[in-house]
This record gives structure tokens, C-alpha cells and sequence, in this order.
């Protein structure tokens, strides 16, 4: 017998095989579900060694996906989904490991898309109603990336309305939930990218950051989030917000695995070095990564400090000179100066069919509509100071952020990602509600402590750190040098084996 998988969204069809959920069990047991594939956990590295040892084929894992997919519809993650084609693509996956062709390290392993990333056969909405039949006629260069590794694109996942929020509740089209809180956000602006693989709907997905966008979703979701130095991937088939601080940047599970969707995306496949935290000298700066945070967001980062030390590491407690009023002079206007401009090109070069005008007109989200309406029809006063603050700030501040790394001899420097965790949004407001208390402008605070490296343009990876008191997922952000990618990803391998369990949502 067969049953239909309906999205809400695509208003695609597919089939879904009745026996998926006695293939996904191990034991007998439904909570199995989540975590394992025939005892294999859900990793992208468990994953494809299982898929070369011949444990697990492709189109099983397809099915689990398009299942689990299936099963938690309403935390709403998935804008479109195409599972003939993706069924088709691991039936070729399959043939091809059997023929002794693989692709890469990628082969055969479904990994999702942020809604604002080309993909042929899907839309690119991002999240906003006048793309909502934009159909590019090319991959996405990171897309593309992600298929010569050999991964298999299992989707489109919900993002905020033109990556303009934190809490991924899109008027539009879908409000994603958190997987451990249903009621909570899963943060911004790729919560369907961070609540899918959380979830174990996919063992990885791809998301993008400006300001935050990739770590802070990690951190309320429980999985692990990468936003590498700016430009290490590109940026051309992407929605754009402000291409002076946009990124692409992997979600999953583990370092390894984050490790092992970087090296597609950058096209470096250089080793990553084993390291020791022993004798690792790390900055803690207070300003302002320790402040407004929670008693359990403080108890945290009390205890990961504690942990380094017990490893090895040396903790420098040291400011970074002028970061606050850096911040604070630059980050709006670096956030929506360039919207116009950047958009309008990608609109030109993607082929579309509707204007910049045309977005700006349907803009939905409150939110996002209030913040970026002095930058829909920027003044001349506004474009020059974006060009100023370009020319003159942003490279002012990435020298101190080197300066500081080579003055103290850090490897890296630590924070708690989010001041809090998850809360329930306020919709139209910039307010959440954190342990029943409203927190006006909560969305601006948290990305207090991953904004700053989208404007020195740095790498910074944030780690699952253990649940709240709540239930909630923390997480820590290690950031790293400016191009000190690979250096940063093997810090974070070792770190992660230090910090607090972070079980699976069920």
C-alpha cells in the first residue's frame, strides 16, 4: 500500500513506501527512529562509511528521510520536496557504488537547502511571495559543490522572510518549530535548515548567515553550525541580503561532519590536523559575549571554561579594543545598505521574472519590513555612508580582530552563541518571551555575539553545549583567524569531545 507525502507549500506529490518505518526501526522500537538507520546513527560520516561497508543503500536513507519528513510535518521545515527525484538520484547513487563510481565523500547522503539557494527543479523563494514561482534555470555554485561530492539535494527547508529575522515564523509560507520545544523558535534565518537536521529529517543541510543566521540556529537547535570566513564559499546563486557580510554555511551533527560539507563547498580537500586543547590559549572576552546572557546560558559557559582548563587550555580573559562602538556604528547599515543593489543583480542574473520593486512591494514579515524600509530606497546620505564605513571601518576593525588574535597569541577566542536560549516569538514584534519573561528587541539581542565576526568577516563554528534547565538546547561559538578556516574546524573537533552531552530532541 502506498500513502502521499503532501507539503503544505509545493503542492508536490510523491510516493512513500508503507514499509519505511519497519526499515527505520532497530529493535522494534519507534524512538529508535530519530537517531538510527538499522542501528547506523545519523551522521553524514556514519552515514556514507555505512553506505561503502554496503550496511545501508541510498535509497534507504532516501526513505528515511522522505518518512521522517512525513512524520514531523508540523514543525514545518520542508518547503518542497521532489522524492521521485530524489529516489531517482539514490537509485543512481546505488548503481554507481555498486559499479565501484563514487562521487566523493558526499556519495549518496541527502542533504537540504535553505529556501534562498539555487537548485534546479525547485523554487527559490526566499521566503518572500513574489519569488514565489522563481524557478533558476542553474544550480547555485555551492549547490553545485554539494553534487560533484556526490550528496543527493533532498529539498527546499524555510527560512525568515529574505533572510531578514531570527525566528523562521514566515507569514508566507510556513512557521518552523523548534524540535525539542514546539512551541519555541529555532532561531534565524535558517531554523528549517537548523530544525531539519536536529530533527534527524536529514543528516546535514545548508543554510546561509549575514549576521548570525547559521550559528544562532545551531545553538537553539542542538547541532553544529559553520560560517566560514567570508568569501571561502561562493556567494553567485544565492538570495542575497548584504553580500558585504553574506555566507553559505553547513549544518549537522558533528565537527567531522561539518568538516567533511566544507571541504566540498571550498573545494579544499586538504587534511585537517588532529589537535590537542593542551596548551591551546583561547580568549574569553566579556564585551559584550557575557553579557544580558541567562543564569543557564552563564552556568554553561562556567562549565565549558572549567572543561578547557581540565584539557589543557589556557584561558586569556581579554577585550577586544572598541568592538562595541564598532558594532554598534556599522552593523545596521551593513545589514541593509546594500539590499537594492545585491538583490537587484541576482534577480538580473538568475533570470527572474519579477522586479526588486516587485519584492519590496510584497515584503510580508512585519518585522523585516520595518527594519529594511529605509534601505528599500536607500538616500544618498545612506549609500554613502555604507561605501564609508566599507572603505574605512569594516578593514579598521578586521586589523584589530588580527591584532588581538597575534598580540595575545590566541588560537581562538570562545562565547556563548546566544545570550538565552530559544524563546517564543512575539510575531510582528522584535520581541521573544524567554522562562515567561517578554524581552523586548530579543531578536536584536541574539545576535549580540554573532554579529561581530560577520563584520570582521572571520570564521566562527558554534557547538551543541548541553540542555537548559527548560529542556533547551545551548551553544558555544569558538571564532577563529580571518582564513584560519581549517585551523578553526580542527580546534572545534577537539572542543566538542570536551562539552556537556547534548541528547537528541526524542
Amino acid at each position: 500500500m502506498k500513502k502521499t507525502l503532501r507539503l503544505n507549500l509545493s503542492r508536490r506529490q510523491a510516493t512513500l513506501s508503507g514499509a519505511a518505518a519497519a526499515l527505520l526501526s532497530n529493535q522494534g522500537r519507534a524512538a529508535a527512529i530519530s537517531t538510527d538507520i538499522e542501528g547506523i546513527t545519523f551522521t553524514v560520516g556514519r552515514l556514507a562509511k555505512a553506505l561503502r561497508d554496503r550496511q545501508l543503500t541510498s535509497e534507504s536513507v532516501v526513505e528515511a528521510v522522505l518518512n521522517r519528513a512525513e512524520q514531523l510535518e508540523h514543525l514545518g521545515t520542508f518547503t518542497s520536496i521532489d522524492a521521485d527525484k530524489l529516489r531517482n538520484s539514490a537509485k543512481q547513487a546505488d548503481t554507481d557504488l555498486a559499479q565501484g563510481r563514487v562521487s566523493g565523500p558526499l556519495h549518496g547522503i541527502p542533504i537540504a537547502l535553505k529556501d534562498n539557494i539555487d537548485a534546479v527543479g525547485f523554487a527559490t523563494t526566499g521566503g518572500t511571495p513574489a519569488l514565489r514561482h522563481h524557478f533558476p534555470n542553474r544550480n547555485a555554485p555551492v549547490t553545485q559543490r554539494l553534487i560533484d561530492a556526490g550528496g543527493l539535494i533532498a529539498g527546499k527547508v524555510n527560512m525568515h522572510e529574505l533572510a531578514g529575522g531570527g525566528t523562521t515564523n514566515n507569514p508566507s509560507y510556513l512557521r518552523t518549530r523548534n524540535p525539542y520545544a514546539p512551541d519555541h523558535s529555532p532561531g534565524g534565518s535558517s531554523g528549517g535548515s537548523a530544525a531539519a537536521v536536529a530533527a534527524r529529517i536529514v543528516p546535514a543541510s545548508l543554510g546561509t548567515d549575514t549576521a548570525g543566521s547559521v550559528c544562532n540556529p545551531a545553538a537553539y537547535c542542538g547541532v553544529v553550525g559553520f560560517r566560514p570566513t567570508l568569501d571561502r564559499y561562493p556567494n553567485a546563486g544565492i538570495v542575497p541580503l548584504s553580500l558585504t557580510r553574506d555566507t553559505a554555511g553547513p549544518l549537522a551533527h558533528t565537527v567531522d561532519d561539518v568538516i567533511a560539507l566544507d571541504a566540498a563547498l571550498a573545494a579544499d580537500r586538504s587534511e585537517i590536523a588532529q589537535q590537542t586543547l593542551r596548551g591551546k590559549r583561547i580568549g574569553v572576552p566579556k564585551v559584550p559575549f557575557l553579557e544580558n546572557n541567562t543564569s543557564d546560558i552563564q552556568s554553561m559557559m562556567e562549565e565549558v571554561e572549567a572543561r578547557l582548563k581540565d584539557a589543557g587550555a589556557i584561558l586569556v580573559e581579554t577585550e577586544i579594543p572598541d568592538l562595541v562602538a564598532i558594532v554598534n556604528e556599522t552593523s545596521l547599515i551593513t545589514l541593509g545598505a546594500r539590499i537594492r543593489k545585491d538583490l537587484t543583480a541576482y534577480l538580473e542574473a538568475s533570470g527572474a521574472s519579477v522586479t526588486f520593486d516587485d519584492v519590496a512591494a510584497q515584503i510580508a514579515d512585519p518585522f523585516v519590513k520595518g527594519w529594511t524600509t529605509p534601505f528599500l530606497n536607500p538616500t544618498d546620505e545612506i549609500l554613502n555612508e555604507e561605501a564609508r564605513v566599507a572603505r574605512d571601518v569594516i578593514p579598521a576593525l578586521r586589523q584589530i580582530y588580527s591584532s588581538y588574535l597575534k598580540d595575545n597569541a590566541l588560537d581562538a577566542i570562545i562565547f556563548p552563541t546566544t545570550p538565552t536560549p530559544a524563546g517564543i516569538e512575539v510575531p510582528g514584534t522584535e520581541d521573544i518571551i524567554v522562562d515567561d519573561v517578554r524581552i523586548p528587541g530579543g531578536i536584536w539581542l541574539n545576535i549580540q555575539n554573532t554579529g561581530p565576526a560577520t563584520l570582521w568577516g572571520g570564521p566562527g563554528i558554534s557547538l551543541p553545549a548541553g540542555l537548559s534547565t527548560g529542556g533547551l538546547p545551548m551553544g558555544v561559538e569558538l571564532n577563529g583567524a580571518i582564513r584560519g578556516d581549517k585551523a578553526l574546524l580542527g580546534l572545534a573537533r577537539a572542543v566538542e569531545q570536551i562539552l556537556p552531552a547534548t541528547p537528541s530532541p526524542n
